[in-house]
């Protein structure tokens, strides 16, 4: 087989795809890329298409296999270091989700876990090969030890004091001012789309200073602040005397992936957002030049 061949995705049954979300998205941390209404939905690390789908096609408010039953033993995400294992353990700790195990391998090292709907999930990272052990004859001799969860959390609060006192890199500043400048635009069609439709409704927008004063207060208007206010936050982050830090950073681009996440059955921004993207290319167009540009911050 080519060496190149790895496992690219795993498919899931869910029973409740908010509760699914909640965990593989909330708790975790993997980003959202596309999503089915209620039924199902496609979450990535990275900005790849996705890593880990969900769905209720079939198994809608169903119950997990009984034991004794063949399928799913677990599956595994590989996480690059052992920083970043450290922080899936912080992660899954706080959300006070309980661990089945935790194993040295001799190859890897392992967190053991069950998802909303008893699916076991391996969360572990790779030593690099030359540390693997081996017998006399040269093959892998892995072995299951016991992890040292102390030391893992050791590593968590040195990886986290770290991030929150390094000042933001000046390539991930110069990303931010151009996702703010794509954001600015996606924020221009929106407001154009949502003149168009107040028009048809209540008449016509007599000048720009009118538009300005329904933008502020009237609530045909009001889902769009929240988009309007957080590229003001970018705006004070990026600014030259701003002491942001690089945790600032990933902190807006978080906020940001979040806020533009749309939802057929959402309300609020959600929703409206949804319908914008399904009524104007223009704003299909913006959207995509802000996913670019986020997907370079993750990268």
């Amino acid at each position: 087989m080519d060496p190149r061949v790895d496992i690219g995705h795993v498919h899931l049954k869910v029973s409740d795809l908010e509760r699914a979300l909640a965990f593989y998205q909330g708790v975790l941390g993997f980003e959202l890329t596309q999503r089915m209404g209620d039924s199902a939905a496609f979450l990535s690390a990275g900005g790849y298409h996705h890593h880990i789908a969900l769905n209720t096609w079939e198994s809608l408010g169903g119950s997990p296999p009984a034991l004794g039953t063949t399928g799913l033993y677990h599956f595994a995400i590989r996480y690059p270091d052992r920083p970043a294992l450290a922080d899936a353990l912080r992660r899954v700790e706080k959300a006070g989700i309980p661990l089945e195990g935790a194993a040295d391998h001799g190859v890897s090292e392992a967190l053991y876990l069950r998802d909303p709907d008893g699916n076991g999930v391996e969360l572990y990272w790779d030593r690099p090969r030359a540390e693997w052990p081996r017998d006399g004859a040269g093959g892998l001799q892995m072995v299951t030890e016991r992890l040292n969860l102390v030391r893992l959390r050791a590593e968590t609060t040195a990886t986290e004091e770290e991030a929150q006192q390094a000042p933001m890199p000046e390539d991930v500043r110069t990303k931010l001012v151009d996702l703010r400048r794509r954001l600015l635009t996606l924020h221009k069609v929106l407001l154009e789309d949502a003149r168009t439709a107040y028009e048809l409704d209540r008449g016509r927008v007599q000048s720009s200073g009118h538009l300005l004063q329904l933008v502020i207060s009237d609530p045909w208007f009001a889902w769009l602040h929240s988009l309007s206010g957080l590229i003001v936050r970018i705006d004070e982050a990026v600014d030259r005397g701003s002491t942001a830090t690089a945790a600032d950073a990933v902190a807006l681009v978080d906020q940001v992936e979040q806020l533009l996440t749309a939802s057929e059955s959402g309300e609020g921004f959600p929703r409206r957002y949804f319908e914008a993207l399904q009524r104007q290319p223009a704003v299909a167009l913006a959207h995509g030049d802000v996913r670019r540009v986020l997907k370079s911050l993750r990268t």
